[in-house]
């Protein structure tokens, strides 16, 4: 049996496999990853921090104040391809840090590992997402950019792939 790679090895194998050429068509399935990626990051901010004005892209890392090691964050910053939008460029490395993070067993990043799932998995399916009028936008659709706006009654959304693919057939 092979050993395990650690999150940050597959994190970086994912950002280093996207197809960042595969976007276009506005699917279903974007509503849902982007919802449920706001509704993750104000449950990991409600526990790491009281204030309500919060923007929906986040470095976990740095709201824990981990302290990541400079070679690292170099190395997250080269993995990611710089031409899809600052706001993109951010969340992938913002993603590769915290896969750091969760490998050193921090206990605040092994309750919120998939912290970032939603979101990578909405660039993994083509979805991409921009700031624009002080909203979030991904295709036709936009989320306030302060998103301590948004109910935290918000159910947990099913992000299996075949849930996704599902709803976007419908289409």
């Amino acid at each position: 049996m092979g050993k395990l790679k650690s999150n940050f090895e597959q994190a970086k194998k994912k950002i280093m496999n996207m197809n960042w050429k595969n976007n276009g068509i506005d699917k279903p399935s974007y509503i849902i990853l982007v919802t449920e990626f706001i509704r993750r990051g104000n449950i990991f901010l409600d526990f790491n921090s009281k204030d309500d004005n919060r923007r929906a892209v986040f470095n976990a890392a740095e709201v824990i104040n981990f302290d990541t090691p400079a070679h690292i964050k170099e190395e997250c910053n080269a993995l990611v391809n710089s031409n899809v939008g600052w706001v993109t460029e951010y969340l992938c490395t913002f993603y590769l840090e915290w896969a750091y993070v969760v490998d050193k067993k921090t206990p605040v990043a092994l309750k919120f590992h998939d912290l970032y799932d939603p979101i990578i998995k909405l660039f993994e399916r083509g979805g991409r997402i921009s700031y624009h009028h002080n909203e979030l936008v991904c295709g036709k659709h936009g989320w306030p950019r302060n998103s301590g706006v948004m109910t935290r009654g918000i159910q947990p959304q099913d992000i299996r792939d075949e849930v996704l693919d599902a709803l976007d057939d419908e289409q």
